[in-house]
């Protein structure tokens, strides 16, 4: 095993990336449904953290339970927002000297 000194931990990374990615193509591109990528990238990021000691399946299963969260703030947020636009457009401006 080499020494933590002399390894090039950029050039790690970069290898590691470059891998990932199939030499810098768009993850994008390997996923059809924009679910599959928060998915992917969700399951990744839990297995990546080794504190929480997940099996794949565990972090298959927490991920989709994570994102259909994510999904329902977003939506939530959205009609909040939509909702507050709607209120704004129906408000008069009051006319001074009536």
């Amino acid at each position: 095993m080499t020494d933590p000194a002399e390894r090039n931990y950029e050039q790690d990374i970069a290898y590691l990336l470059s891998s990932f990615t199939d030499g810098g193509k768009s993850l994008r591109s390997f996923f059809n449904h924009p679910q599959e990528l928060g998915i992917c990238i969700l399951t990744a990021g839990l297995l990546s953290n080794s504190k929480l000691m997940l099996t794949p399946d565990d972090a298959i299963n927490t991920s989709f339970e994570l994102y259909s969260k994510i999904q329902q703030k977003i939506g939530q947020y959205q009609n909040m927002s939509f909702a507050s636009n709607v209120d704004d457009c129906f408000k008069h401006p009051e006319v001074e000297g009536d």
